[in-house]
């Protein structure tokens, strides 16, 4: 989905005739909305958002890092990883992420899913309006069931 197109989509959603929502509230709904659905997505074990980086002693933890993706001979503390093992170098660590925020100079959502992307969507849109204390309630419960419902498909 092209941001250009959720970007409008969020505006027709809230009636936006006066120009409230600008293009930066816009991306900002989009990438709350990315990362609440990323994190159902991970905890549904979403096989797309697992990455995969070679780990040294003392490193950081790669970036948007949520959990382990397996089992690995490294402690994580304080946001740098120590590999137990003095006979190991560096160890192939597989990890779940959430995707990068997006920018105004990005062109499309992270997602290539349609499902996932009009989740994304409705998400937004629900933050958009919730910020103009519309009565968001129903939606909100829509999207429960939607956010359930794809969290089981891809389990």
């Amino acid at each position: 989905m092209l941001v250009s197109s959720a970007i409008s989509r969020i505006k027709a959603a809230g009636h936006d005739i006066s120009e409230e929502y600008s293009n930066e509230d816009c991306i900002a709904f989009l990438n709350t909305a990315i990362q609440q659905i990323s994190s159902l997505l991970i905890a549904a074990q979403y096989p797309a958002l697992v990455q995969e980086v070679l780990v040294r002693n003392g490193d950081n933890l790669p970036q948007n890092y949520i959990k382990c993706a397996g089992t690995y001979p490294i402690k994580m503390t304080n946001n740098k990883a120590v590999i137990i093992d003095d006979d190991v170098e560096a160890v192939a660590f597989r990890y779940w992420a959430t995707p990068d925020l997006i920018t105004a100079d990005d062109t499309e959502l992270p997602y290539s899913h349609d499902a996932i992307n009009e989740v994304i969507l409705k998400g937004a849109v629900i933050l958009a309006l919730n910020e103009n204390e519309y009565d968001v309630t129903q939606d909100s419960s829509l999207m429960s069931s939607l956010q359930s419902a794809i969290a089981s498909a891809m389990a």
